[in-house]
C-alpha cells in the first residue's frame, strides 16, 4: 500500500601536493605520484549540498515548510549510508521556530539523489530557513542494499491540474535484479531553475524486473515552471 507523506551545502575542493626533492630519479618521481594518487582516490570527501529550496505553506492557522533538496556522494570509492538533510526555520531575532533531520538510507558512489518533505512551523512564519547535509557514515559500496538511482527508470509522466490541486502521475520500473521492499518517489518543482517545492510517496514492495504506477497529489503549490520525479530504493 502506498504511504503518502506529507510534505540538502558546501562542496569542499580537496588538493593533494607534493613537494619533489632534489636528486631523486624517475623510479622514485613515479612511485610519489602513484602514492598520491592512491591517497586521493581513498579520501573521504563530504557529501554535496548540490541544490534546495523551500515554499511556506499556510493552512489556516497551520504553517509548514515544504522542502527539497538534491545531495550528491562525490566519493569513488565509497558509499555513504544514512546521510542527513537538516532544515531549521528561525524568526527575525534568529530564535529557533522549527527543525528537522532527516535520515536517508545510502547514497551510491557517484551517485546523486533527490528527497522533498515537510517541516511544521506551528503556524508561524519564518525569516530564515538553513537546509545542511551531513554525510553519515562511509561504507563499501557492495551491499546489496545500494542500489544507484540509475536502477530506476520514471516514464509516462504527467503533472494534472485541477481545482486547487496538482496531481503528478507516472510509472517507475525496477530494473535491478532484486526485489526491494520499498521505493521512494520524489516530486521536486522549479521556479527560473531553483527548487521550489518538494515532496515524497513510497511504493511497496517492487519486485526485480516490475513496474508500478503511482500518483501524488498536493495543494497550494507555488508558482513553478519546471517538475523532476525521481525514484531510489528505500530500504
Amino acid at each position: 500500500m502506498k504511504k503518502k507523506i506529507l510534505v540538502l551545502g558546501v562542496a569542499v575542493l580537496l588538493s593533494f601536493s607534493m613537494t619533489a626533492c632534489g636528486g631523486g630519479n624517475n623510479s622514485n618521481s613515479d612511485s610519489e605520484k602513484e602514492s598520491a594518487k592512491e591517497s586521493t582516490e581513498t579520501e573521504k570527501e563530504p557529501v554535496v549540498l548540490v541544490e534546495s529550496g523551500y515554499h511556506l505553506s499556510i493552512y489556516d492557522s497551520d504553517s509548514y515548510l515544504k522542502y527539497g533538496a538534491t545531495l550528491k556522494n562525490p566519493n569513488k570509492n565509497y558509499a555513504l549510508e544514512f546521510p542527513k538533510v537538516l532544515v531549521t526555520a528561525k524568526d527575525k531575532k534568529g530564535a529557533i521556530i522549527a527543525t528537522d533531520e532527516h535520515v536517508l538510507n545510502f547514497i551510491a558512489p557517484g551517485d546523486t539523489v533527490s528527497f522533498g518533505s515537510q517541516v511544521d512551523c506551528k503556524g508561524k512564519k519564518p525569516d530564515c530557513v538553513e537546509i545542511t547535509a551531513e554525510s553519515g557514515d562511509y561504507i563499501s559500496p557492495e551491499g546489496e542494499n545500494i542500489i544507484p538511482t540509475s536502477n530506476f527508470k520514471i516514464t509516462n509522466t504527467s503533472e494534472i491540474k485541477g481545482d486547487g490541486e496538482y496531481s503528478y502521475t507516472g510509472e517507475v520500473t525496477n530494473t535491478s535484479k532484486r526485489d526491494i521492499t520499498s521505493v521512494a518517489v520524489t516530486v521536486i518543482l522549479k521556479n527560473k531553475n531553483k527548487i521550489v517545492y518538494g515532496t515524497t510517496t513510497y511504493i511497496d514492495d517492487m519486485k526485480a524486473g516490475s513496474k508500478k504506477a503511482f500518483d501524488i497529489s498536493e495543494y497550494n503549490l507555488p508558482k513553478h515552471n519546471k517538475y523532476i520525479i525521481t525514484a531510489r530504493s528505500w530500504e
